[in-house]
């Protein structure tokens, strides 16, 4: 009897042990849309990464297919069941202010006093994650979304000169196309960041935010004029069927001699070096008409929801993303620049390292700009990137009257709501 009572005790206390255990455990899931090319293969490094830091806590990640309105779609469902992820992959601006606006973030001041989050991240970024002296996101990279990449073999071949005008882009795409070459690969949800250089060169860097603050008509006289050099310049040297695509199929064409340039993100060089062209040998990049003194820049942050399962493990994997150590683990197979400003360049391939001394250079000679999305309200940047597209399509008068008409009825119905963000106030 003593016996039994004594294992019976033991085994109470083994499952007493094993329940402290599990509860102790803590645990970090993140949604992301970093699903194609290296950007599975940086995700993967950087939660290797965290792992390595943080061995008591469990990172999971979910991949959630598309882009910045999938993941908006997917967190409005988890919000309303509260079940939201622990983490998720946010823009900056408005789409981080809108939930901070609706309660939805928890703000993370501890967590940017220990990165150092005002010595590391620029001042400009800094307003876009820091809302009534909070900070809600830890930005984790930087990509440039306004240089145009080209096959290096290709240019050779046909002696062909890197164009610096709109002049000389459409003379060069004449020329390919002249040769049986499609002048330029591009895919359904890219239309959008190709019109930002026809619109820089018309409205020049002031007037770019100045739509982005919602100040700017979009039937103003300019608006017209940038779209129909976008028309002009860019539609004009599309690859057949190019609607058909998404970004990495588009990049395909390119490494498959088929389409000479191709406006992306940079995320597209980890992309061709998985597939083994060699960045500098086999391709390279040049600012988009336009844009010489201009860079147009996307940033991926982390930002947590409220209400989570586990607060803990959610701050293991923000500080993370803030240290040299996590953003060099991402953006060395990111194909992006970090956000952390203290990364040594050495972790850049010599595209990356020309982009990075680019940014330097721009960022004291000249304007570093915000993708338009991170400044509109959502259903303007929403609806925007679908005109844009339609007008893409189909680049006639009467179709870029309803397009512009469209635009600018909505612009005055979220001006009446108050909804526009002055940035450079923040």
């Amino acid at each position: 009897m003593y016996r039994n009572k004594r294992a019976l005790f033991g085994l109470v206390a083994a499952l007493v042990l094993v329940m402290s255990a599990s509860v102790s455990i803590q645990a970090a899931e993140m949604w992301h849309y970093w699903l194609s090319g290296g950007e599975k293969e940086a995700l993967d490094a950087f939660l290797d990464k965290a792992r390595e830091l943080y061995p008591n806590v469990e990172f999971t990640e979910r991949g959630i297919p598309g882009s910045t309105s999938e993941m908006r779609r997917q967190l409005g469902a988890a919000f309303m069941a509260n079940d939201p992820p622990e983490l998720y992959q946010s823009a900056i601006g408005y789409d981080m202010k809108s939930y901070v606006d609706a309660g939805r973030l928890e703000p993370i001041d501890d967590i940017w006093e220990a990165v150092n989050g005002d010595e590391i991240f620029s001042e400009g970024l800094q307003r876009m994650v820091k809302f009534d002296g909070h900070a809600y996101g830890i930005p984790l990279n930087t990509h440039v979304i306004s240089h145009i990449f080209y096959n290096k073999h290709i240019f050779e071949k046909y002696d062909l000169d890197i164009p610096t005008t709109w002049d000389e882009f459409k003379e060069v795409s004449k020329t390919l196309r002249e040769n049986g070459i499609e002048p330029f690969a591009a895919a359904t949800s890219w239309t959008l960041t190709h019109f930002y250089a026809p619109l820089i060169t018309v409205l020049g860097p002031e007037g770019y935010l100045a739509l982005g603050n919602g100040e700017l008509a979009f039937t103003d006289p300019k608006v017209r004029e940038a779209f129909e050099l976008y028309g002009d310049a860019f539609v004009s040297s599309y690859m057949f069927g190019w609607s058909g695509y998404g970004w990495a199929e588009a990049a395909n064409e390119l490494l498959q001699g088929n389409a000479a340039m191709y406006l992306n993100g940079d995320w597209v060089v980890a992309y061709f070096e998985q597939a083994g062209w060699t960045p500098g040998e086999d391709f390279g990049f040049f600012p988009a008409p336009g844009t010489e003194d201009a860079i147009i820049i996307q940033v991926d942050a982390l930002a947590a929801p409220k209400n989570a399962k586990d607060t803990e493990g959610a701050k293991a994997l923000m500080t993370v993303a803030g240290s040299i150590d996590g953003q060099s683990a991402f953006n060395k197979h990111k194909g992006s620049v970090a956000a952390n400003l203290a990364v040594p360049p050495e972790i850049y391939n010599p595209i990356l390292l020309e982009t990075y001394n680019r940014i330097q250079r721009v960022n004291e000679e000249g304007t570093i700009l915000p993708n338009q999305l991170f400044m509109l309200p959502p259903s303007l940047y929403q609806e925007l990137g679908r005109q844009v597209e339609m007008y893409a399509l189909n680049p006639t008068d009467k179709v870029l009257d309803g397009v512009l008409n469209t635009l600018e009825n909505m612009r005055q119905d979220l001006l009446k709501e108050n909804a526009f963000v002055k940035w450079q106030d923040m």
